[in-house]
This record gives C-alpha cells, structure tokens and sequence, in this order.
C-alpha cells in the first residue's frame, strides 16, 4: 500500500484522496519518499530561504510567548544532520556557558518544550545521548535538496540524462534562499550553509552547460540568471548568460548585463572580469557597433533613394 501510494503521488494520481488515505490508515512506507513535498508528512519543515514548521500540511502558529529556545534547538538539530546528533553538540551551540549538569538540565528542559512544541513525541528520538529526527515522521527540505541531488547525479552517470534533469530541477526548485538565513551568522550553521550553496551552485552551473549544449538557450538563460540570483559574482554564469543573450539575439540586454556585472566586480572584489568574459564582451559590442552602422547606411539610403 505504501508503494502504491508513493507512485500515485508521483504521477500526481488522485493527490487528495492518496494523502487521505495515508493519514486515515496511519500508512508509514519502509523506506521514506523524501524526493515528495506532497507526501502527508506529520511535519514538514522548511530551512531553505525560511523558517517554516508545518503539522499535517498546516502552519504551526506560535504565540507572541513563544519561547525561541525549543526552536533554536530544533535548527541547531537540523544544521547537524538530524540523526544521532551528541547531546553536547546541541549544549555547546546553544548554552555555550553552562557547566555540564546546567547544560544537560536545560537540554532535557528545552527538548521537553520542543516536543509538546510539535505535537509529535515520536519525531525526536533520544537514545544514548544522541538526537534524531525520524524520517518516518519528518520531511526536511534539506534533506530532499540533498536526496534529490544525490539520485540526479547517479541518473547522469547512467546515461538516464532525461531522469537526472528532471531531479535536479526538482531540487532547484527547493532552494529557495540560504539555509536558515537568520542565523547565517552562527557557527552552527556556516559549514551547512555553505555546502548546500555550493551543491546548488554547481547543480544549476551542470544544467545550464547541458542546455547550452543542447541549444535550449531560452532554458540554460534561465539557469544562469537562478545562478546569479544567489552568486551575483560567478564568472561563469555571467558568461553562459552573456552567450545565450548573443544566441537569442538579445545583445542590447547581454551588454547592459555586462557593465551591471563588471561594475559590481570591481566595486566589491576590486576585479576586472577575466580575458574570457571580455572576449564575450567584445564579440558583442563589435556585432552591436556593425548592427549600428549598417542600420545608419540603410537610412541613408532610404533617403537618398526615392
């Protein structure tokens, strides 16, 4: 029945009534869809671009009192993996100058409020020590940006291209901003932060590659213009986007993009785009600059002409 119910949700067969079902027979499948946002999860929690916690497909509204340690407890658990996370990780990130028994005190104290907090005893579990997250219960959009990506990458050494794309727009799709953005600043947070950055990075650079290659200009545009809306410095979307500019005749755009782009590069890395990006530039100023002149002669003409 889990199966059943993981392949309609997929082809989007009977959406509605397939999560009814989940729910009403408490379907719990072996191995957790976590490549599906429209599973019924329990609880879903969003990290990526915001802060989101929902409880049976509804947003969980916290009061004006809401304590923020529960929840801080909840992000510092998610930054370090979700499974059996050491007790004194979460202390030292969250009680940084409570001795051992204050600490445990307040981890056991907070971890008790974080659980009547979600309404769900089992999606923490405890053992020796250790925090976990149980996927049976919990869908984090971390962890499907990180399975999604990890399935497109074994399409695509497969060959199974068509497969491997659809994954990895998929995952695109989900990174919505920086992960927990609020508290980028935490050292909890920095390594998490900055490998999610650079999968997603490297994902939308391989798929706009690919759309150039196959001549999809419109589609790798849009690629490298996701690129830059979280790497507005990154040469090599500048440069992909300045080609499929060129390609689809849009060169007006392609020239007004690189002043914006050298401007910024200069102003905040004190750089010069490199001899490649020129060269893209020159190309098109050059077909610009003939454009203009052959549109002056055919109004000349015009005119001489009767």
């Amino acid at each position: 029945m889990a199966s059943l119910c993981t392949k309609a949700l997929e082809a989007g067969i009977e959406v509605e009534y397939v999560q009814e079902l989940v729910q009403k027979l408490n379907i719990i499948p072996e191995k957790p869809p976590l490549h599906l946002e429209n599973w019924p999860w329990p609880l879903k929690m969003f990290t990526l671009g915001r802060f989101e916690l929902l409880k049976d497909c509804q947003p969980i509204r916290f009061s004006r009192k809401t304590q923020q340690k529960p929840l801080a407890m909840l992000k510092v658990l998610i930054a370090l993996g979700g499974k059996e996370v050491r007790e004194d990780q979460i202390t030292d990130a969250l009680w940084p100058e409570a001795d051992g028994d204050m600490a445990h005190q307040s981890f056991e104290t907070t971890l008790h409020r974080l659980r009547h907090l979600l309404g769900q005893e089992k999606a923490i579990q405890l053992k020796e020590g250790r925090l976990t997250l149980d996927e049976r219960f919990c869908w984090v959009d971390v962890w499907a940006f990180e399975h999604l990506l990890g399935e497109a990458e074994v399409r695509w050494k497969k060959g199974q291209m068509d497969r491997g794309i659809q994954l990895i727009e998929k995952a695109i799709a989900l990174y919505h901003g920086a992960f927990l953005a609020r508290e980028m600043e935490e050292p909890w947070t920095m390594s998490t932060s900055e490998r999610l950055r650079t999968k997603f990075l490297q994902m939308v650079g391989k798929l706009g590659d690919y759309r150039q290659q196959a001549g999809q200009w419109d589609k790798a545009l849009e690629c490298y213009q996701k690129g830059l809306e979280v790497d507005d410095l990154a040469e090599e979307f500048c440069q992909g986007l300045m080609t499929c500019y060129q390609r689809l005749d849009r060169k007006a755009e392609a020239l007004t993009f690189y002043h914006r782009y050298q401007k910024r590069l200069s102003t905040v890395l004190g750089l010069e785009p490199s001899a490649k990006t020129l060269a893209i530039y020159k190309t098109l100023s050059g077909n610009a600059k003939v454009k203009s002149q052959n549109d002056t002669l055919l109004n000349i003409f015009i005119v001489l002409v009767p």
